[in-house]
This record gives C-alpha cells, structure tokens and sequence, in this order.
C-alpha cells in the first residue's frame, strides 16, 4: 500500500501548509491530496509513510514498519557527520544547516534503533544524534532520548543552543532556525 502511494502520488507542493508554516522545502517529499507523504525506508526498501496533513498532524500508515526505519536526507559518506533526529522538519533544518546527512527517526523512542542500524551499514560514518529539547515536557523526553541512544552508541549528541531569551515553547533545531530568521 506504501509503495501504491508513493507511486501515484505527484512532487509535494513547495507551498504545502506544513511546509511554509516550517519555512522548510519539500525536497523528496510528495503529495497524496493534501497530504504529505514522507519516506521511511529499512535497508533500502520503502516500508512505511508518514502522512502530514496541511495542519501538521501526523500518522504513519496503519501496519507499517517504524522502528529501526527513517527517512533520508542527504547522501551517507565515509568519514562524514551523519545527523540521527527526531522528525522531518528537524532533519531539514539539520540538512539545511550543516550540509551533512540526515536520518530522521521519526520519533524520540527511535532514535536508539536507528542509529544501532546505521553504525552496522555505515560504520566510517560520523555519527551524531541531533536531539529535541522538550524543555516544558516532564522528563525531557527529547534530551532524555537523544542522551540515552548517544550513550549507547558511543556517538555525540547535540542540541539546540537556545540564545537568551528564546521562548521555553522552542523544542528542536526546526524551532530554533525559524526563531533565528525572525530575529535577525
């Protein structure tokens, strides 16, 4: 049913909703109605889509795979950061930012599985977990997880350096690009 989609689906609308209130481009991403439908990919094959309607919300396709996939901006190279996120519009900012390779995990609880993935595919690959900072949430699940699957894989982790006075709502490198363009 995935591959259907993404199929018969037509190049995502740089216009999208999402995308604009991201100040994001779509690069791969395509379009089913007013859906976005982003990638996730486990060696190699398409798996899974998330769908982002135009008012952010967002649900993988029932059935299909999550953990241990992503989605991939960006080409992995030896000796090269390779960035392991949360969602698309961090990876983006990420990618956009640094120019590296993106994975994005889809979510905090992935992030581990992911990065597990991409140290055995890619082992020359400069691994870095770039992590949401959910400042207002209890626990930090974001920096919680980002610490925890950094920990793990033996990789570093980052987070957004918030300047003074950034507003404790900002969460993830998306957040903290979009606050900066407003700034300046």
């Amino acid at each position: 049913y995935a591959s259907r989609l993404w199929r018969d689906a037509r190049r995502a609308d740089p216009d999208h909703p999402y995308l604009v209130a991201k100040q994001i481009r779509p690069h791969a991403l395509r379009q089913h109605g007013d859906m976005l439908l982003v990638p996730l990919t486990f060696g190699g094959q398409l798996v899974n889509l998330q769908r982002i309607k135009a008012d952010g919300s967002k649900r993988f396709l029932f059935g299909g795979m999550v953990t241990g996939c992503c989605a991939l901006l960006g080409s992995i190279t030896a000796g090269q950061p390779l960035y392991v996120c949360e969602g698309w519009a961090t990876g983006v900012s990420v990618h956009t930012g640094t120019g590296a390779a993106v994975a994005c995990a889809m979510n905090a609880g992935n992030l581990l599985e992911v990065g597990q993935r991409l140290q055995r595919q890619h082992p020359d690959a400069v691994l870095i977990v770039a992590g949401d900072d959910d400042r207002q949430t209890d626990g930090n699940p974001g920096r919680t997880a980002a610490n925890h699957a950094a920990a793990v894989l033996g990789c570093d982790v980052v987070l957004p350096p918030w300047p003074d006075g950034a507003p404790l709502t900002l969460t993830d490198f998306n957040d903290l690009a979009n606050y900066l363009r407003v700034a300046q």
